[in-house]
């Protein structure tokens, strides 16, 4: 029998309190699924003889959650998107499972209700379609020859058909290397030094682990200012030293002049103020290998990083293999055939 929980925590929940939720799950089930931002969706098959009945399952999940100090609400139904529309519907704190039939069930509720573009939502209400029932009562058929395969699948929910697996996520791992210096550091220079100390710790967990970061937080302490937090998203994924610290070196160039103190020899106009303590985590993580190695950086990357793309392309793939286009006579009938190629090396 195909039953599944999904959990929803509060709108307004910080992105703390949705982690702790998710660890929370990851404590008591065998498989969690993210369905969105703060949404969870559980695989209870199979799992009543060792964990018991589904709704006794759900009640545990809200008390470990809110233990973990974030509530959640949970509905219980044969189907991911039943479930989810359960959890919607039920107050923070409770849980509620499905009794009745599915189709009967999403029958009187709005069509918006199914991950329907609003477009299309428009367009059945000018056929009169405003409630599930109508838009089940469609041919699928039709539906998918003039309205497309999205909402295609949108029908086969509506008509009972939920069978969207859950693509279990794994527990959170954290990867993070600290210290806190005896006599404070007061330069940038200083601080990328004793970066690269934490840079080995951490890109030695993820080898261990067959991982590259994706996302790198470096945490310092001030004894002078507020604490220091930079994000930085690197790409290629990378497991090395060497690429961790220069990314972070590069976040720390890009700082805006107000995120200085003046604490440093006289005339340093970049000085970071007194820094007490600093950390590393990887807080995204990746398959070392395996992954489409892209030019550009979803956080608005530099040259810098473009050119060590390029760079780590040519080492694997050999020289010529990254080229730039450069168009000789734009005014030329062709103009695509007026292309001189360049390598694309540093």
């Amino acid at each position: 029998m195909k039953v599944f929980a999904v959990a929803r925590t509060a709108q307004a929940a910080s992105d703390a309190a949705r982690q702790r939720a998710l660890d929370a799950l990851h404590t008591a089930l065998p498989r969690v699924g993210v369905l969105d931002r703060g949404v969870y969706a559980c695989d209870l098959r199979g799992t009543r003889r060792l964990l018991g009945a589904p709704l006794e399952v759900a009640r545990r999940i809200v008390e470990l959650c809110e233990r973990a100090g974030a509530t959640c609400a949970i509905g219980v139904g044969p189907g991911t998107f039943v479930a989810r529309v359960l959890a919607d519907q039920t107050p923070l704190g409770e849980t509620r499972e499905l009794a009745m039939d599915a189709r009967a069930f999403l029958a009187p509720l709005p069509v918006a209700t199914l991950p329907l573009d609003p477009r299309i939502v428009d367009e059945l209400a000018l056929m009169g379609i405003r409630d599930v029932a109508g838009f089940a009562a469609l041919d699928r058929g039709s539906v998918l020859d003039r309205l497309g395969r999205a909402a295609a699948a949108a029908h086969a929910l509506a008509s009972g058909m939920d069978d969207l697996p859950v693509h279990g996520v794994p527990p959170r791992r954290r990867i993070r290397a600290g210290r806190r210096f005896d006599d404070a550091i007061g330069s940038k220079e200083q601080l990328v030094f004793a970066l690269r100390v934490l840079a080995d710790t951490v890109a030695d967990r993820l080898r261990a682990d067959g991982l590259a970061a994706l996302r790198l937080v470096l945490h310092a302490e001030r004894e002078d200012a507020p604490a220091l937090r930079l994000e930085r998203v690197l790409l290629p994924p990378a497991a090395e030293p060497a690429a961790l610290v220069r990314s972070l070196r590069w976040a720390l160039d890009e700082l805006p002049h107000r995120s200085f103190v003046s604490a440093g020899t006289p005339g340093d106009r970049h000085a970071l103020g007194r820094i007490e303590a600093a950390a590393i985590e990887a807080v995204e993580v990746e398959p070392l290998r395996g992954r489409q190695l892209g030019l550009f950086a979803p956080d608005g990357a530099h040259a810098e990083e473009a050119i060590a793309v390029a760079q780590h392309l040519r080492g694997r793939l050999g020289a010529g293999a990254v080229l730039r286009a450069r168009v000789q006579s734009p005014d030329a009938r062709l103009p695509e055939r007026e292309v001189e190629w360049t390598e694309v090396v540093a």
